[in-house]
């Protein structure tokens, strides 16, 4: 028995022994006429009394030991089966063969383990068991980590809770995610992930070339420039030449040195004087020991018009946003740029971008006719001070009936509360309290062309902050947001809208770009931003002429493992009765026939086409218009193979990623610590003490009762007071 005592063991001695002798000296004194007997009686009662008070004050208490029941906890196990883990190993032996002999020889391939689950991840993650990976062969083209592990720790059913996530792989990733990002998924699921890295510092041997940029459109006798990457690994100081091809025959050529980064990006200006679709190749002569060859070329369509693209600006509250994105396509040979912007005094000044049209009156639209020689419409900021409501709704009949293309370019582009526009904009935006942020693109934007160029500026941080604006709910069903801040909050959402489409930048201070030091002015990144834009756009809704026939597809270039998509469109006549049949030839041989469909948005006006070529090569798309006009249509597949050419492990990234969630980057010896220390945590969990105290029972106060009740009874029998 232990004590707990309520006060000091001191102060408890000086009651007891004041309690003692007050009852000793009082029963002295009162019962001086009694007999020996009673007063020891009356006095021990009494005592008694005190002495339970006292223990009382003590507290007395006994220790128990509680022993609890181990919680198993359970060691999530996945296997990398991408492509690059065919790739040696330190050991010699492929990455894949190194896992399962780390596995096997660590016990973890134990069929009837119940505290080991076993995935396997590349581009997304499956359940599989020790059996499946002994047999495993990597087959998948890509890692996509973010995916993969989101899918993993979306797992909502186990016997055991998981405690660790362990990573056997190379590191490759190919999805643009940070791994910080995929770290919260895992903190928030409370899952340290701990990483096993296989492969080596080396990369196969291999030289290839990208294009860094996409011009669908190109205006005659006008200056455009086409830029491609070349690729090195493994050729440290050698000579590559770059050879331009139009129509099989070189036109230029140029040669750079590799160097350490493996990174390079060339430029080539071309003209035509005539309008047309021109073939263009990049090519580059072999080296020797080079993994793979078919990257050597790159191929892409040009198509040359003679027509100026037209494009209307409306602005009712000017400032440096509206005034450098009117400059950058007044600059722009492909663009004509009429605009309206409003002045004090209710003024409106009409400006216009080609000399040889600035004579003619610029009227301000009123109805959906007005709006129909343009091919692109921006709204800048109280737009309805120029147009009023009633451009407002001839714009958006324009864009939902006639497939026009409108530019939210400054937020909101009105002030009123106008219930019946709410569908036209793809998001509402609080432009009282911008803010400065970074921009991050999603997968939806990581593809396209304007945001390639715009991908080079966010990874460099020397730019400049953007102001963006908050969102006023969610994007509209159906829009994809291009870009995001960095709290995840869309910056740039795109949206079809009826038969055309809408673009929406909650964004300002992008023409800061045009500032940065080590840009070209003429070539700065936000001039071919808005190039790029305003092309992709046309060619997504099908840039064609006025009246007539016309059949595209919406890219000229097309990784392999993606689909084309091709569009015959009726514009100012009746669409054909019978869907248009379209034949495929690759590399001028015939490959099959498909039949068109009507276009869903579009039904009235379009047919089109969903394509997934099966092989690299150049594809050709051929119909007939109802007069039996031929029609043609051509694009380039092309392999990007980067998982099985960029083959040197990353642990940078593993480091990144296993740190921010709590687990760290370790050995098999270190997965086998790991482990026995788990199972001895969950199995050699030590003995809580309890406190079970022996004072709070009621038969203590009973037995004070007890004692104080005698002796005041036979105080009153003996006839004490």
């Amino acid at each position: 028995m232990l004590i707990d005592p309520v006060i000091p063991l001191l102060w408890i001695f000086v009651i007891a022994l004041v309690m003692t002798v007050a009852t000793v000296w009082h029963y002295w004194r009162s019962a001086r006429h009694l007999t020996v007997s009673k007063s020891l009686t009356l006095m021990i009662t009494r005592l008694l009394a005190v002495v339970v008070i006292v223990a009382l004050l003590l507290q007395p208490y006994e220790e128990k030991k509680v022993y609890m029941q181990a919680a198993k906890r359970q060691i999530w196990l996945a296997v990398d089966e991408s492509l690059s883990m065919n790739e040696p190993h330190q050991t010699g032996a492929t990455r894949m063969d190194a896992v399962k002999q780390d596995l096997a020889e660590s016990g973890l391939m134990q069929a009837d383990n119940q505290l080991v689950r076993y995935f396997t991840f590349a581009d997304q993650s499956h359940r599989s068991t020790a059996a499946a990976i002994a047999k495993l062969q990597p087959a998948k083209p890509g890692t996509r980590f973010h995916h993969s592990l989101s899918q993993m720790l979306q797992e909502g059913t186990y016997h055991f809770a998981p405690s660790a996530l362990i990573l056997f792989t190379d590191g490759h990733d190919f999805e643009m995610v940070a791994p910080g990002e995929t770290a919260r998924r895992a903190v928030e699921r409370g899952m340290p992930i701990y990483a096993v890295p296989y492969g080596t510092v080396d990369s196969a041997r291999d030289i290839s070339i990208k294009l860094a940029n996409f011009h669908p459109h190109a205006y005659i006798k006008q200056k455009t420039r086409m830029d491609v990457i070349v690729r090195s690994i493994g050729f440290p100081h050698e000579i590559i030449q770059v050879k331009l091809l139009c129509e099989g025959k070189v036109v230029q050529s140029k040669q750079i040195t590799s160097n350490a980064n493996p990174f390079q990006l060339l430029s080539f200006d071309v003209i035509h004087e005539e309008p047309g679709q021109y073939e263009y190749s990049f090519q580059i002569d072999p080296h020797n020991g080079e993994r793979e060859l078919s990257n050597n070329v790159v191929s892409t369509y040009l198509n040359v018009i003679s027509e100026r693209l037209r494009i209307l600006e409306i602005e009712g509250r000017p400032f440096w946003d509206s005034t450098f994105l009117r400059r950058s396509f007044t600059r722009n040979d492909k663009f004509d740029i009429d605009s309206l912007v409003a002045f004090t005094n209710d003024r409106v000044r009409p400006i216009r971008s080609n000399p040889d049209r600035k004579s003619m009156e610029l009227a301000v639209p009123a109805t959906v006719d007005d709006f129909k020689p343009y091919n692109i419409v921006i709204f800048g900021r109280n737009v309805e001070k120029v147009i009023g409501k009633a451009g407002i709704e001839a714009a958006e009949q324009w864009a939902r009936l006639h497939g026009g293309i409108v530019i939210f370019a400054r937020g909101s582009a009105w002030e009123e509360k106008w219930p019946q526009f709410d569908d036209f904009t793809p998001v509402a935006w609080d432009t009282s309290s911008p803010r400065g942020v970074r921009m991050e693109l999603t997968r939806s934007g990581a593809g396209l062309p304007p945001c390639r160029i715009m991908k080079d500026v966010i990874d460099d941080d020397q730019y400049p902050e953007i102001t963006a604006f908050e969102s006023k709910g969610k994007a509209l069903a159906m829009s994809d947001v291009l870009t995001t801040d960095d709290a995840k909050a869309p910056v740039m959402v795109y949206r079809r809208y009826g038969n055309g489409q809408t673009l929406s930048l909650g964004a300002a201070n992008l023409w800061r770009w045009v500032f940065h030091p080590q840009t070209e002015y003429q070539n700065n990144s936000y001039d071919r931003f808005w190039d790029q834009m305003a092309l992709w756009l046309l060619a997504n809704g099908g840039m064609a002429p006025q009246s007539g026939y016309s059949f595209h597809v919406d890219r000229s270039n097309l990784p392999l493992g993606e689909s084309m998509h091709a569009v015959f469109s009726a514009h100012g006549i009746e669409l054909p009765a019978s869907a248009p049949v379209v034949s495929v030839l690759r590399d001028g041989e015939p490959l099959t026939q498909i039949t068109m469909t009507p276009r869903k948005d579009r039904e009235d006006t379009d047919f089109e086409l969903n394509f997934e070529p099966q092989d690299v090569g150049r594809y050709r798309l051929e119909t007939s218009s109802p007069q039996g006009k031929k029609m043609v249509t051509q694009f380039v597949v092309n392999r990007e193979d980067w998982e099985t050419l960029e083959t040197a492990m990353d642990v940078e990234y593993l480091e990144q990623l296993t740190t921010a969630t709590g687990g760290r980057v370790i050995s098999i010896d270190g997965v086998k610590e790991l482990i026995n220390s788990m199972q001895r945590e969950a199995e050699e969990i030590p003995p809580s003490i309890e406190k079970v105290p022996l004072w709070d029972q009621m038969r203590y106060l009973y037995l004070i009762a007890t004692f104080l009740g005698i002796d005041w009874l036979l105080r009153r029998r003996w006839g004490l007071t």
